[in-house]
């Protein structure tokens, strides 16, 4: 009886994870959406005394934009991502270590706490308590996927057509490139914050028929990592171990 409901357990939280990513990247998989983009380089022009001139934001130019941002290497991140429905919610919890081209992350939801971790082409999943886990070969979304968040690179995919706003706008107390897109046939309007300082999601949200489905807040962000965080599996054996980076690289507490 206890296998059976830990089985019933995770396939729960399996269902609700898939409807998670799919809300969150405006169900494309549902919508078959293949745009096509065109992302010519920004440069941007000094001013006096060498100061860089802001590059103007707007639906046409966003992605333009977002494309010249990039992300730290190494750095750990707590997120809150949570489901909304008529008369509750769902929050996980989402703590993610990035490192040496690895990727593992810590969602806990409902009780279940579920561990990925990324890298040198595999994916391996288990959950807690587990001994063993299952592995397969990963590919370049499965960094982003295993945050089970949207990324910056998700808006550069969309169809220009389907970005209604966009600008620069504060969120949280961050200096945020602010992007919404609209599906009118859907009725789904996401909205995007990336941290123009690094490059990251800080914060998304997802309204079908005006009402809220789904949020994604960054509650912390350390870069880079301390030395000695270890990426491993559920029986010890150690993948990737991260090592000292000097602040001059981007490193910010």
């Amino acid at each position: 009886m206890e296998q059976k409901n830990r089985t019933i357990l995770v396939i729960a939280i399996a269902i609700t994870v898939i409807a998670a990513v799919l809300v969150s990247f405006g169900l494309p998989a549902l919508t078959n959406r293949v745009p096509e983009v065109s992302l010519p380089d920004i440069s941007q022009e000094a001013g006096e005394g060498g100061d860089l001139l802001p590059v103007e934001v707007t639906p046409d130019t966003v992605q333009n934009v977002i494309a010249t941002l990039s992300r730290p290497e190494s750095c750990y991140r707590e997120l809150t991502v949570t489901l909304h429905w008529a008369g509750g919610s769902s929050p996980a919890k989402v703590e993610t270590w990035t490192d040496g081209g690895y990727v593992k992350t810590v969602i806990g939801m409902n009780g279940i706490t579920q561990h990925r971790l990324v890298g040198d082409g595999k994916l391996h999943l288990w959950y807690g308590g587990d001994s063993t886990w299952k592995e397969v070969p990963s590919d370049e979304d499965s960094y982003d996927l295993a945050q089970r968040i949207p990324t910056y690179e998700d808006v550069l995919k969309l169809n220009k057509t389907l970005i209604t706003d966009a600008g620069y706008e504060e969120k949280n107390g961050k200096d945020c490139i602010f992007a919404e897109v609209r599906d009118t046939d859907l009725g789904y309007l996401d909205r995007y914050w990336i941290e123009t300082a690094t490059g990251l999601l800080c914060a998304a949200e997802t309204l079908a028929d005006g009402v809220t489905v789904y949020t994604m807040t960054e509650e912390s962000l350390r870069t880079p990592l301390e030395a000695g965080v270890t990426f491993q599996l559920p029986d010890g054996t150690v993948l990737h171990e991260s090592s000292a980076v000097q602040e001059e690289n981007g490193g910010q507490s």
